[in-house]
């Protein structure tokens, strides 16, 4: 029988092993009033409880973790941030962990790689419309386009998409994307691994990555004001930025880069397109999820309304609450999985 230590670390290790063939998007392991740890996933945007770990396993287990990921056990009382290569556990790229101390006891969330190959645009199930409109976006010669939506709506792997299709259609094109963690390596792209702790951030990055002679930077989270304004001066500068943002609706993207601090005569002028996407279960026996997205294509009626505080006035192209209505119409998925992914709508899908 083994060890304690040997058999918590084993613990661990084999629960990221698990959640690689469930093909999941995040593992957590949660603390418990008892000391024992819960192994919970994420899969197809649902939590499920693999196993739970015992108290007198709990330290190793996570001192394994956060020995894969290079950041010290010691520290018990300060979140934590690191990340680790998942080709052991049957993973292409980086796994992104984090730590956050609770009343409890540390709570261990593992981001795992989305998908193990490249992503293809038009594999995504996005429309055809929306593709080519995204197609037309990337192949402007400079300019902002920004993707949002919450963690784990697929924001990277679109990214992805959409830098990998660049690739192909104008490999002269040089091409930088920082990314915290590096998920994926695509051929063609220079990626740069942010890490906050290093001082490295995505700002201190951005700013190194001007001087690179770059056609094209992506960013693969704007995190504050900071961030968000030296995208836009770059776009000005002229390099296309393609760039992530939490925000729930793509006509809300705007208002919170003002509310960061972004100067509206700089953004306004640069910015060619907005996305905001989202997940839904599949009802259906194909499984998966499906995406449903809103898309703005930036005219001078959408930004004279976002200059007057007026989003609502923004036209949406393709507006996601639409989408996913029409999806409930053909049994693709139900209107309890629509109101627990995107809220009530006025569409009727309810």
């Amino acid at each position: 029988m083994v060890d304690n230590m040997t058999s918590g670390a084993l613990w661990a290790e084999q629960r990221l092993k698990e959640a690689a063939d469930l093909n999941v998007s995040d593992l957590v392991f949660e603390p418990l009033d008892s000391g024992a740890y819960a192994a919970v996933v994420r899969k197809d945007g649902m939590r499920q409880q693999l196993d739970t770990c015992g108290a007198g396993e709990v330290t190793t287990a996570i001192g394994r973790l956060k020995a894969l990921a290079h950041i010290p056990a010691y520290i018990t009382d300060e979140p934590q941030d690191g990340s680790f290569g998942g080709e052991p556990f049957g993973l292409e790229g980086r796994i992104r962990l984090a730590v956050l101390p609770t009343v409890r006891g540390q709570r261990l969330a593992l981001r795992l790689p989305s998908l193990k190959r490249t992503p293809v645009l038009d594999e995504l199930g996005f429309p055809h419309d929306l593709c080519s409109a995204l197609r037309r976006s990337v192949r402007q010669p400079d300019g902002l386009l920004l993707v949002s939506g919450p963690s784990g709506a697929g924001k990277t792997t679109t990214l992805h998409a959409l830098i990998n299709d660049l690739v192909k259609t104008a490999p002269e094109r040089a091409i930088i994307a920082i990314e915290d963690p590096v998920e994926r390596r695509l051929d063609g792209v220079t990626h740069v691994a942010a890490q906050e702790s290093q001082q490295m951030s995505f700002l201190h990055a951005l700013r190194a990555t001007l001087r690179q002679d770059a056609d094209v930077l992506v960013v693969g989270e704007v995190r504050d004001g900071e961030t968000a304004t030296a995208c836009v001066r770059a776009a000005l500068a002229g390099h296309l930025v393609l760039a992530s943002i939490h925000a729930p609706r793509a006509r809300e993207v705007v208002p919170r880069l003002f509310e960061m601090g972004v100067d509206p005569d700089l953004l306004l002028p640069c910015l060619r397109g907005v996305m905001a996407q989202r997940l839904l279960r599949r009802q259906t026996q194909q499984g998966g999820r499906c995406v449903v997205a809103d898309w703005i294509e930036v005219s001078d009626d959408a930004r004279h309304a976002w200059r007057h505080h007026a989003p609502t006035g923004v036209r949406l192209i393709q507006d996601m609450d639409h989408v996913a209505a029409g999806l409930v119409a053909t049994g693709e998925t139900n209107a309890g999985e629509v109101e627990r992914v995107l809220g009530s709508t006025e569409y009727g899908v309810r």
